[in-house]
């Protein structure tokens, strides 16, 4: 397994094991603030958990497929970086906007969501330059 597919897979796990943690909280502990954790909730599993292990599965497997290397080996490492601080960083904002008086401004979600879009263009590029 490649070395981007095994961070790609760990990290998964980790959105997987957080995203379930708040999914039990949420569960459990009823009230207004549950639905405030929902977008963040959505985007550890979405995003994280499923998104992060396909992207995983797809760095091993597109390459393999055609009988080519992959186009670009710098790329993955830039697509995960950009991933992990868009994912966490859209988790934490809308976590924190959503609250009453927060300090925290509903606007912050953007730039991070950009991150998250960015990251998801490198892969599509990287994907498609390799499979075709």
């Amino acid at each position: 397994m490649p070395y981007i597919s095994r961070l790609f897979l760990g990290a998964s796990l980790v959105y997987l094991a957080l995203g379930t943690a708040m999914g039990i909280l949420m569960a459990f502990r009823r009230g207004k603030w549950t639905l405030r954790l929902m977008p963040s909730h959505a985007h550890m599993n979405l995003l994280g958990w499923a998104s992060g292990l396909l992207f995983a599965l797809a760095y091993m497997a597109v390459p393999q497929a055609p009988g080519r290397a992959l186009y670009s080996e710098t790329l993955p490492y830039w697509h995960f970086g950009l991933w992990n601080a868009g994912l966490a960083g859209m988790a934490v904002m809308w976590a924190g906007a959503r609250y009453p008086k927060s300090p925290v401004p509903p606007g912050l979600v953007v730039p991070f969501g950009a991150l998250a879009v960015l990251s998801v263009w490198l892969f599509m590029i990287n994907m498609a330059m390799t499979a075709f």
